[in-house]
């Protein structure tokens, strides 16, 4: 059973008893161009999403031919999509101006690095990064509330029994067909506080707010048909804009 989970966010409660959080998951779906971040952040924001959502890795590291996961084809679609440092400042200056939380999932210390020099309120610990010890004590040692998505984890327990851990159910496919999610009946009887989602459309995470998930990520674009893996399974604006609006209905009802 998961541990009772309540924090703030942009002035309101994140609790079992309110609406739930909702993170617009841009991950790499600005392609390379910081306009289109830029858009991509004003949408969420217009869509009602809590936070935005970036991913900074090295291409090299993760699938370089001595990378984590070596893939030619996929190192040579990251490298059109790296962003440095001062690309990240800009993202949360646009960020802080929209009035939308900027985060992020990094995957090395140099990065993470980067979001404690830009003093981000949470973390992500994306699905790849669980089995990094160092990279996810260096990120839960700062105390933050951080969201760990357990798609790749097969342990029999959840990896880190600390308080500031949020854990995310999560089918690493792109996109999940419905019929290999496996949802807690009741998250509050789970280990799971959300759900990161990469179905189509926006059913599922509908069904996980139903059944009690507090945290949603759901991955966002501005045209589903845009070069690059995780476009087909994100939501449109109007799509986020329908997702945000009915999740809150249902806390009320």
């Amino acid at each position: 059973m998961r541990k009772s989970i309540e924090f703030e966010i942009q002035g309101r409660v994140v609790s079992e008893k309110e609406p739930p959080l909702i993170i617009a998951e841009i991950g790499i779906n600005h392609n390379g161009s910081l306009d289109v971040a830029h858009e991509l952040i004003r949408q969420a924001r217009i869509s009602g999403a809590d936070i935005a959502k970036f991913q900074f890795y090295d291409p090299r590291k993760i699938f370089g031919p001595e990378g984590s996961y070596p893939d030619a084809e996929a190192f040579k679609q990251a490298l059109t999509v790296e962003f440095g440092f001062e690309d990240a400042r800009q993202l949360k200056t646009w960020c802080d101006e929209e009035g939308i939380e900027f985060s992020a999932s990094v995957f090395d210390i140099e990065r993470f690095e980067w979001t404690v020099e830009l003093d981000v309120a949470r973390h992500k610990i994306a699905s790849r990064s669980v089995e990094n010890r160092e990279l996810c004590e260096r990120i839960l040692g700062t105390g933050k509330e951080t969201f760990v998505s357990l798609g790749f984890w097969s342990g029999n327990n959840v990896p880190f029994q600390i308080r500031n851990a949020q854990y995310l159910y999560c089918v690493p496919k792109y996109p999940c067909d419905l019929k290999d999610l496996d949802l807690p009946l009741e998250f509050s009887k789970s280990p799971y506080s959300g759900f990161s989602d990469h179905t189509l459309g926006i059913e599922a995470a509908l069904v996980a707010v139903g059944r009690g998930a507090t945290i949603i990520e759901k991955h966002f674009t501005l045209n589903k048909g845009l070069p690059g893996p995780d476009h087909i399974c994100s939501a449109t604006p109007e799509e986020l804009g329908e997702l945000c609006r009915l999740a809150r209905l249902m806390e009320k009802v």
